[in-house]
Formats: C-alpha cells, structure tokens, sequence
C-alpha cells in the first residue's frame, strides 16, 4: 500500500504495508520517497525518483523502480490533482483517494483517517492521536493539571474541532459567548407519564383545598401523586426521595395538614433553626386562617442581644402544628415529656439524609426511632433530595418508598476555567448581569446564589459587585437574625439579585435562584463532596419561577488544596453522583442514644434494650453498654415483676436532656465534685480561723470575725496572727472565685470558634513575608506567623502593638507548645464571656475585639455562642443539681440570668 501526498512542486511517496487495518493506525513508512515529474509531449514522466530510508543518507533511484513499486502495490491519493491521475492511469494503476493526517507527515509517520476520528485544525485535517497529543501540550504549557485533559477530550469529541478546543486554551477565549463549549452537560426534563391530577379531586377538607389554590398549588406534582399512590393519605411511612423544589414539603402537608384540623398534632422538623424559623413563619401564614395554632420548638435562644430575635416559649400542649429543629423536639422526648405531643398525627422529618451527618447523624438516628417506639400510631415521612441507598434507609425506619428521579425543570452545567482572582470575579459579574436581564416566561428575572469559602470572602465579594452596581448581599451565620431575614425577604422579593453565601446555605434557607455560581470548590477547610454539590446545584431552578437553571464552576488553574487541583475536583463534582447514607455507631454514640431511650421512657428494661438493638449494628456488646451506664451512675437497675427495669439517675437525666456525650458529663461531673470539695474545705478552714479568733480576741471583735467568716476567709487577719493561730501558711486555701470555676468549666465544654485576624493585617502580613495563609485566627498556620517576632517587627506600628497585645493578654501560659496549645482560643472565650457579664452587646464585643487587637468576628457568630454557652451552663446547674451543690446551682443560675440580659 502507497501513499502519495503533493508536497509543492514534487509528490511524496509512502510505504507503508498492508491495507488491512491501516484506518486510523499510525504507519511509518518503510522509506518516503520524492518523485520529481516532467512535462513532455506525451503527459508527465517521472524525472527523479529520491528515497529516504530511516537512520540512512538521500539515495537516487532509478525512475524505474519507483514504477515497478506504482505497480505492484495499492496506491491512495492523498491529493487530488487530474495530471497525477491521468499519468497513473495511463500506466495502468488504479488510484483510490484517502484522507491523511498532516501533523503525522511532518514527523514522516502516515495516519488515514475518516470523518469520524479526525478534526479540523487550522483548515487541515489531524487525527486523533495528534489532536490528543496537542491538547495535552497546551494545557502542560499553560499550566493546568493533567487531569483536566478528560474534560477537554470530550469536548474536541462533540465538537470535532481542535480549534475549538484550543480556544477555550487561549487566555482570550469568553465563555459568554461560547456557552456551547463551556457547557457540561444538561439534565434534561422527560416527559412523564404520570397523570396530572387537579387538587380539587383529592379527599381534603375544603377549607384546605382553598388554601393551597390560594398558594397556586392547583394540580399534584409527580412525587405528591407518586406519595399518595403509595399510602400517604392512609398513613403509610414514607421516604420521600426526590430533587429541589420538586414539591416534597407539600407531601407532608396533605398528610399533616388535615389530621391537624381533626385534633391530631402535626410536627415538622428540620436540621437548623433558620430554616424552623422560617417554616414557622410560613406555617402561620397559611394556615393560621384554618384555624390551626403553630408553635416553635426549636431549643430557642434566650440572649438579649441587637437585631436578635427572641421569641416567646411555645406551648406545645395546645399547639396544632409544631415547627421545630431535631433537637428541640429530642429534647422533649429525653425529659421525658413525650405526654406533651399526645394525639400525634403526622412527623415530617426534612433533609433526612443528616443521618450521614458526622456529629448529628446518630443523633437524628436515635430520635427517629425514640418516634417510632413511643408513638406506634403516628405518621412518619422523611424527605431528602440527595441518598444514594434509599431502599436501605426505607428498610431501616420501615418505611415504604416513594422516589422520582426527574428534575422539576432543566438545568445546565457549565465548566469555565479561570487563571486569577481578578479574572475570576469579572466573569462572576457578567454572568450575574445576563441572568438577571433573562426574564422567565412566568415574567422574573434571573438571580443568583454565589458559593465561597469563607465569611469574609462572601463580604469582599458582594462589596465588589455593589461596587459594579450589582445589587448583592452577603449571607453567613455569622449575621444577625434580622440582617439574615431583611436579606431573604429582599431576594424573594427581588430587590437583590444576588446572594454570596458559604456552604452552610446549602442546606439552609430557600432562596429561590436561577442560577449558582461557585467562586470557589472548597467550603472551609477542605473539598465540597459529591452530596454537598448536589444540594447546591439543587437550588438552582423553581419550577414557580423558572424555566431552567444554570451553573457554573469556576475552577482556578493550577490552584492546589489537599494535594489536589480544583480543576480535578471540579471534573470529579461533576461526574459525581450522592454518596450513600451511613449510620454507624461509635461507643461513645451508643452510650448516649441507649441513655436516651431510658430517659424518654422509649425502653423501661433491660429485655427491651435487647430486643430494640438486636437488628441494629452497635460497636459493643450491649451488656457491656448497660454496665457502663450503671457503673458511671446514669441508670439505676431494678428487679420487678421478674424484669430489670432501668430508670435514669438524676445525673444520668441531667446528662441526656443537657445532649452532653456521658464522657462530657462526666468532665462536668468530676470538676464540680472538686470545685464541691474545695469549697467545703475552704469553709472548714472559716471556721477554724474564727473559733481560734474568738478564743483569743474581746468581745467587740466579733463583728470582725462574722465579716471574715461571711467572706469565707479572713483577709483582714494579718500573716502574724494566722501564724500564731496555729494555721500553716502552706495550707492556707486561696479565695475561690466560683464564678470564675463554673465558666471555666463551662468554656471548656466548647471554645469560641470563629475568629479571624483582620483583612489590613492579614494582607499587610501577606505582602510582607510573600506567602499567604489562613485568616483563621485558630489555625497553626496563623498561630506560628503572628508568634513571630521578625513578622511583627515588619508590620505597622499600629498593628505590631494589637499582635503583640493578643501575646501578653491571651497568651501568658507557659505550655510546651506554645502557641498551639489552646489558650488562646480559651483566653479569647474568656474575654467574651467578660464583656458579656459586664452587659455588653456581641455587636460591642466584636468591634472591641478588632478595635484592640485587630481580631473580627460576627456578632451573630458570638451571639449563638453565648447561646450555646448558656445551655453548658444549663448542663452544669442540671448536673449539680443532681448532686445538691447548691453554691453551683446558684452561680451557674445567676450566670445564665447575666448573660442573657446583658
């Protein structure tokens, strides 16, 4: 088989073997030859025939031999060229005509290829393996991760252009307006076979059906008819699995909402108080018409703080429909208060796929079936939009399952690589202007949801596109109740048409956005996973709203976290589906849920512990488990009726309802034995002191002696009389500050987290020792550079003297390892504590923290910690009460009484 190809004014020839299998394989030829024709009056002749054999010089040939091998061999035209084919032709050779790859010619290799595996390259044709090997040239040239190559592959395949994607290589290329070759994939929309049914045809109270045609709520979307096919409307447990505003909330509310308006109490429970909050806001609105009273449990804050909502204590007696997180009703059922939700109808337990959750996933686990075992008649449906194992998770909690995979409306992913900040954010503006001028067919306008890492990042962001006339805002946890609701109201309203958010809105409140942007593929401190991803695609696109959704990933190039690239990660997102939903109990976990369940009255003896546990894979024996409970002095054990029942201890009642693993309560319990032990010692010494005063002084010191013994020591004695008292110095006790014991035990249960070193500073230290590092004040990254008296020295006098300030307030311990030990964050949880007693605002306190020692935190972020410190100090006064240390009880109550007033 010969190749002949026109090389200018001489064609070329190519040996190269068989013509069986040589489509689309690389041939190097057995030698290329350079013919070198003639006119003559008779046509062409051939006038000089070269060949060039590998590793070998030039070599004339004669004319001849290169016919004898025209001759011989199948020949394939790579050109067309009508003198060629009329001299082959009259010589008796027949010619065919093939397509070749020219980047294989210059390397003296042959490819034929066919319009199916080659590519058009600057008006020529390559073949697969070239344009394979270019694309990887470039992206190694221009730094991106060999990772990458995958995604590039497949575009230079639907495409069928190297052009195309050599331009999306080029640092000019503009994804706007090439969003065919940005474009991931599309989930589309199938049409479904299920039948639409009006609203009004369903077996609800009138008054009911009034409200949710109010609510355009007119036919039954695919998962609510696919719900009442499988039981809904006849008590059927259900798993609900099903996308983002695919409609599952209604679902719970055909079920709930009508029992309710029959006397039977419908609970809906969520993961966060924002979205309780906003839930019950919700639920009051629509359905305070009916009739119907809802009430809020969701472990409410009780600090008194500025733009703090504090809401009234709900009484669940009387309450028809209650909202409440998890815990807020775990709570309930651990006092033992379970009488409190008689009459239960309908338990709808939203997001429960939180059961994969590291910290709350066995909690939320355990309460599910406390549910279950204690109310036997009730209704219980989950709803998730991310499991992977649904059939699984159904079987566990008996529940039937009801699943859809379609999404409610089409959405695009699309993947665009960055090279800076600078870049970056540009590209996030002029996406956020184009959605929000694309009006929908239902007649609004686009939003956005902008996902970044970080608090401060969500503030720098949004202040940026302010800056470009952008209405944006910034949404954290870390705000304050009434700055977090003035901007929801304000997206859904439509005055703001961007949100720039962390991770944790994800799963938070709906904000219903047409399209989400990531800034960024890390939240925190490490990679978004595949079930966090989908949860953020999952809010772009409502059906109410929108015709489809869009998003956008914005991977920086080489930018590596973890030892892996963003644009690897971004692929793998991408590609990925939900991960499966675990529930795996540690020792620790086991401990406190079986403690739960006989604090909840849910098991009332050993035999039914057994029996509740036998199906459920536990990491010890439970024998072992109920021991350790009776060992550390949680449960008592009773013989009656030839059972062992198991009733909670006081501590043991106190540590369950307080949510304190039984390792934490005990922490608690042994600190305030030893606090109890001092004190005790401390007034045995009082009185020591006043009965050897006494016995030496007149009758008119005696005042001075009840002064003494009411300030639990004699400071006004001198160390003379102490001496000649009898009382050693070495064991004299010093004053006990029992205030100042029981927040530290309290801080101890859980330091302030959230703090950072101010943007001037970080920045300025940033320029100056040439190498970024976390703004995260905890961070050791962080601790070892602000340590560093060479970087202090470099910095402004202003910011030296607030480093240096951190150091000797913060920092005065002699630990070995020092800074890294946990004094300052434990210092730093003091100080707020402090200014808190000293009835300052978090707003104050956070605006003295960055004024004297240039640390920000977010007041909201310091207002739910004082919340949460409030409830340790709760713990603390339960388990002291148990114990009757009523000098512990009466400082944790006056404490708690401080702080929240302020």
């Amino acid at each position: 088989m010969i190749i002949l190809k026109r090389a200018k004014k001489s064609w070329e020839m190519y040996p190269i073997g068989s013509p069986k299998g040589a489509l689309n394989t690389k041939r190097t030829p057995e030698f290329i030859g350079t013919l070198k024709f003639k006119e003559t009056s008779k046509g062409l002749s051939i006038n000089k025939f070269i060949a060039k054999y590998p590793n070998d010089e030039d070599k004339l040939l004669p004319p001849g031999e290169a016919m004898k091998l025209l001759k011989t061999q199948v020949v394939f035209l790579a050109s067309k060229d009508e003198k060629i084919e009329n001299f082959l032709k009259s010589h008796g050779i027949k010619t065919r005509f093939t397509k070749i790859c020219s980047h294989c010619t210059y390397e003296g290799n042959i490819t034929i290829i066919n319009s199916k595996f080659s590519y058009d390259y600057h008006n020529q044709l390559i073949c697969k393996v070239c344009a394979e090997d270019t694309i990887k040239r470039e992206l190694k040239l221009q730094g991106y991760d060999k990772k990458s190559y995958k995604n590039f592959k497949k575009i230079l395949n639907k495409t069928g252009s190297l052009n195309e994607v050599l331009k999306i290589i080029d640092h000019k290329f503009d994804p706007l307006s090439n969003p065919n070759l940005t474009l991931f994939d599309e989930i589309k929309v199938k049409k479904t076979k299920i039948p639409k049914i009006p609203i009004s045809r369903l077996k609800i109270p009138k008054k009911f059906k009034k409200i949710l045609d109010e609510d355009n709520n007119n036919h039954l979307l695919p998962i609510q008819y696919l719900a009442i096919k499988n039981g809904l409307m006849k008590d059927k447990n259900l798993l609900v699995v099903s996308a983002t505003a695919s409609g599952k909330t209604l679902v719970g509310e055909l079920a709930g909402i009508p029992k309710a308006m029959n006397g039977k109490k419908f609970i809906f429970l969520t993961p966060l108080v924002a979205l309780a909050n906003q839930k019950y806001r919700d639920f009051k609105k629509k359905y305070e018409p009916l009739g119907l009273k809802i009430s809020i449990k969701v472990g409410m804050n009780r600090v008194k703080a500025k733009e703090e909502i504090k809401l009234p204590e709900s009484k669940i007696n009387d309450a028809d429909i209650i909202v409440g997180t998890y815990e807020g009703i775990d709570f309930l059922l651990r006092s033992g208060k379970s009488s409190t939700l008689k009459e239960l109808g309908t338990v709808l337990i939203d997001e429960i796929h939180t059961l994969d959750d590291e910290e709350r996933g066995i909690r939320l686990n355990g309460m599910i079936k406390r549910i279950e075992n204690i109310y036997p008649k009730s209704q219980i449906i989950g709803l998730s939009a991310t499991i992977k194992n649904p059939k699984q998770l159904a079987n566990e909690f008996n529940m039937d399952l009801v699943e859809y995979d379609q999404r409610p409306v089409p959405l695009k992913r699309h993947l665009v690589y960055v090279r800076s900040d600078i870049e970056k954010r540009n590209l996030i503006r002029k996406l956020i202007l184009r959605e929000y001028n694309n009006k929908s067919s239902k007649g609004f306008s686009g939003q956005t949801i902008v996902f970044t890492n970080s608090r401060r990042k969500t503030h720098q962001i949004s202040d940026y596109l302010t800056k470009k006339r952008i209405k944006s805002a910034a949404y954290h946890g870390g705000l304050s109740y009434f700055k977090k609701e003035r901007i929801e109201k304000d997206f859904a309203n439509g005055k703001i048409s961007t949100v720039v958010t962390t991770a944790a809105l994800a799963a938070g409140v709906d904000f219903p956005a047409s399209q989400v942007i990531f800034e960024t593929l890390i939240m925190g401190n490490k990679w978004i996973s595949p079930n966090e991803f989908s949860q953020m695609i999952g809010r772009a696109g409502r059906p109410t709203y929108h015709d489809r959704g869009v998003v956008y990933l914005l991977p920086e190039i080489a930018n590596k976290f973890d030892n892996e690239s963003e644009e690897s990660i971004a692929i793998s997102l991408l590609e990925s589906d939900v991960e499966n939903v675990h529930i795996e109990y540690s020792e620790e976990e086991l401990l406190e849920q079986v403690l739960a369940d006989i604090c909840s009255h849910s098991l009332k003896d050993t035999e039914s512990i057994h029996s509740f546990y036998k199906n459920i894979k536990i990491p010890i024996d439970l024998e072992m488990t109920i021991n350790e409970l009776y060992d550390k002095k949680l449960i008592r054990i009773i013989n009656k009726n030839n059972k062992e029942e198991v009733i909670p201890t006081k501590y043991g009642k106190a540590v369950s309802v307080s949510f304190l693993s039984v390792q934490e309560g005990s922490i608690i319990k042994k600190s305030l034995q030893k606090l109890n032990q001092t004190l005790k010692k401390e007034n045995k010494n009082i009185i020591k002191i006043s009965s050897a005063k006494n016995s030496k002084k007149s009758k008119n010191k005696k005042s001075e002696i009840k002064k003494a013994k009411n300030e639990r020591y004699s400071s006004e004695i001198s160390e003379n009389e102490r001496y000649k008292n009898g009382i050693s110095k070495n064991k004299q006790s010093k004053k006990i500050d029992i205030n100042k014991e029981i927040i530290n035990i309290a801080i101890e249960l859980e330091y302030f987290e959230n703090a950072y070193l101010s943007q001037v500073v970080h920045k300025q230290i940033v320029n100056t020792i040439k190498t970024n590092f976390s703004t995260r004040l905890f961070s050791d990254s962080t601790l070892d550079i602000i340590s560093s008296g060479e970087t202090i020295d470099k910095l402004d006098k202003k910011f030296q003297e607030a480093l240096l300030k951190i150091q000797v307030d913060f920092l005065r311990c002699e630990c070995k390892d020092k800074p890294f030990c946990d004094c300052l964050q434990k210092e730093i949880s003091n100080f707020i504590i402090n200014e808190r007693l000293k009835q300052k605002d978090p707003t104050d306190i956070s605006r003295k923290l960055l004024r004297t020692y240039q640390i920000q935190t977010y007041p909201g972020d310091i207002f739910s910690w004082l919340d949460n410190f409030v409830r340790n100090l709760e713990a603390i006064k339960r388990i002291a009460n148990a114990y009757s240390q009523k000098k512990s009880i009466k400082t944790a109550e006056k404490l708690i009484k401080r702080i929240e007033k302020g």
